[in-house]
């Protein structure tokens, strides 16, 4: 399991596998028919467009970090599986998450309303310091995303292996705990997250989800209700 680059290419090839591992391999694709090619060009656009704001590389220094892992098959040199993390802003008591985008808005915005004195007070914090300075309500923590196994690789281990490596990253970002959000209806991904410890600390039963709708001219998304359960554990 390696960390991959954040360039076009690298996440490009991520995104076209996420596509078949995750949308065209579980509950997200509806009943009606099979993805068609069409289907997948624009679903692994979408899936890029998420991963460069997650994962890709940027021009300067990032306040909070990410790092995108991917695992390959030694013969074929294919993507087995793939999971993200970053650094992103949760208010558990809420179930409330920031992505790691919409985090560094979120300082930039208030550091940038600030005069130039003020600001440099903050200069030197760490972004779990930052947060408690100016946004208590919320905690820095490690955020598990986008998480995806190749059927032919299920029930190997390699999930787990792809969870622990994402706890490797928490620890090395000196973070206190990981979480993700995870479909209640979605059994078995919860038991994977499960066997991996994490526990549920939130739900939030007037969530919705997306579905795809297959076969069309034009890719369909269609939102559905859905309970969406924040968990998390300690690492």
């Amino acid at each position: 399991i390696t960390s991959v680059r954040g360039d076009d290419a690298s996440l490009d090839r991520a995104a076209r596998f996420f596509v078949e591992g995750f949308w065209a391999a579980s509950t997200t694709t509806d009943t009606g028919g099979a993805l068609t090619d069409r289907d997948r060009d624009q679903l692994a656009a979408l899936q890029r467009d998420d991963m460069i704001a997650r994962y890709g590389e940027t021009v300067g220094a990032r306040r909070l970090r990410s790092s995108l892992f991917v695992a390959e098959d030694p013969s074929s040199g294919a993507i087995a599986g793939c999971v993200g993390v970053e650094m992103a802003l949760v208010d558990p008591s809420r179930g409330r998450v920031l992505s790691r985008a919409q985090s560094e808005k979120l300082f930039s915005d208030e550091l940038n309303s600030m005069g130039a004195r003020e600001r440099g007070t903050y200069r030197k914090m760490s972004a779990a310091e930052l947060t408690e300075a100016l946004f208590p309500e919320y905690k820095c923590l490690a955020l598990l995303a986008n998480l995806a196994v190749a059927p032919a690789a299920r029930g190997s281990g390699l999930g787990r292996r792809l969870c622990a490596r994402c706890d490797e990253a928490a620890d090395d970002w000196e973070l206190p705990a990981i979480m993700l959000q995870v479909e209640l209806a979605n059994a078995p991904a919860r038991k994977l997250y499960e066997a991996a410890g994490y526990g549920a600390v939130f739900a939030d039963e007037g969530a919705s989800a997306l579905r795809v709708k297959p076969g069309g001219a034009d890719l369909r998304l269609e939102s559905v209700p859905s309970t969406l359960l924040l968990m998390g554990k300690g690492v």
